[in-house]
């Protein structure tokens, strides 16, 4: 059976292909550095995308119509401005996510996946560099582990394309070597055990490679079956191997205030049952969120989370927004975890462990539907990238005639 390639090379004329690359480029670093400057990067980001839409407006029309699943957080984050307690910032949060979501897929549309992988490892390495002279770069410590686990696992796929350049897989292979050492440096425990869990299983469809597609759908299935199920025993019929795993990793029980926040993340979700609006409730408003800033010396009044993406979508968006988030996140991990397992190769393998990363962390962090957030959009891309291979999707910027595959 013949399918067309995912990876395809550019032409070294192909002004669009390049093009494309630099603004793709330009967005990443500027996210890359939002937090320590966040009006210059944001109008660098904004200014990218609307450069790019005035160059290539039928982009925006096939982002914005290729599927409904990434929209539709994204409007019912607009239709909480009906019950929101802050309806502009709720409004203006909606808009933000959106215009995030539709840059990630613009730019996926027109690059391969090999290459929207290494323009965001420059962006994170970049970050990581200037880190060690500017530590405010990073708004907490999780947020230096997370970039340097994404490192790591992009690092080590892009050592080992053989479609990337000599001097890129170069580079990968040094980040790959000296990236885990500073990642045990940040004291980051969940980014260190999350990224090993998403560069082992990462491995997994490139190791089931000689097998039959139907072998490999069986045996991932049956692992994650036996996985649940023991863990699910181990919990229920041990009191405190939680908090003794949390001890092993040097972690208190309380998960350094986690749980003090989840237990008020239920009871508002308990009382607002359709949320309080997006992004409505860490504002100076709202006398919680500032009591919350002040238990954890956060003396700016600026951002902060519940540490658990399903609580902070529930305290914003109610049960209904839980219910969106978790379908979404679904669809986004079954189908490129269906690409990786179809089409073993370094790009599946890679987002194959990004969303395992991702998902792995939502419990603890919230790095989904965020604006200006690269690990949203990568997420996003993803699903692009994964809905190509299927042949449902446009591919990346088909240049010439392309070769069979058999």
């Amino acid at each position: 059976m013949s399918s067309l390639p995912l990876a395809i090379p550019a032409h070294r004329t192909d002004w669009e292909y390049r093009v494309t690359w630099l603004l793709w480029l330009c967005c990443a670093l500027s996210i890359a550095f939002i937090i320590v400057v966040p009006t210059i990067p944001a109008i660098i980001f904004l200014g990218a995308i609307l450069l790019y839409c005035a160059l290539f407006p039928h982009r925006f029309y096939q982002a914005f119509a290729w599927n409904v699943i990434p929209w539709v957080f994204v409007a019912f984050g607009a239709l909480s401005v009906a019950w929101s307690d802050e309806p502009m910032q709720s409004l203006r949060a909606a808009a933000q996510i959106g215009l995030s979501m539709l840059a990630a897929l613009m730019f996926a549309q027109c690059l391969r996946a090999g290459s929207f992988i290494l323009i965001t490892f420059f962006a994170f390495v970049a970050a990581n560099v200037t880190y060690l002279f500017v530590p405010s770069v990073f708004g907490s410590k999780n947020m230096v582990g997370q970039t340097l686990a994404l490192i790591v696992l992009a690092s080590f796929w892009l050592a080992l394309d053989r479609s990337q350049p000599l001097l890129v897989r170069a580079i990968g292979l040094v980040a790959f070597l000296a990236a885990p050492y500073m990642l045990v440096a940040a004291e980051s425990e969940g980014a260190l055990l999350a990224g090993t869990l998403a560069l082992l299983c990462s491995l997994v469809p490139l190791l089931l490679r000689p097998l039959r597609l139907a072998t490999r759908l069986f045996l991932i299935c049956v692992c994650a079956f036996v996985a649940i199920v023991l863990a699910a025993t181990l919990f229920l019929l041990f009191d405190g191997v939680f908090d003794l795993i949390l001890q092993s990793i040097g972690k208190d029980v309380s998960l350094t205030g986690r749980t003090m926040l989840w237990s008020h993340a239920v009871g508002v979700i308990a009382d607002h049952p359709f949320g309080v609006g997006l992004q409505a409730y860490w504002n100076e408003g709202n006398v919680d969120a500032i009591r919350f800033w002040e238990t954890f010396y956060i003396n700016n009044h600026y951002g902060f989370h519940f540490h658990d993406l399903w609580l902070e979508t529930g305290v914003e968006l109610g049960l209904i927004g839980i219910v969106i988030a978790a379908a979404t996140t679904f669809v986004v991990f079954f189908s490129v975890w269906r690409w990786a397992l179809r089409e073993p190769g370094p790009e599946s393998c890679f987002f194959a462990g990004f969303v395992t990363f991702i998902v792995a962390r939502t419990i603890g962090e919230v790095e989904l539907y965020a604006q200006f957030s690269m690990t949203s959009m990568m997420f996003i891309a993803a699903y692009y990238y994964a809905d190509c291979a299927r042949g449902t999707s446009p591919l990346p910027r088909k240049i010439g005639r392309l070769p069979k595959r058999t």
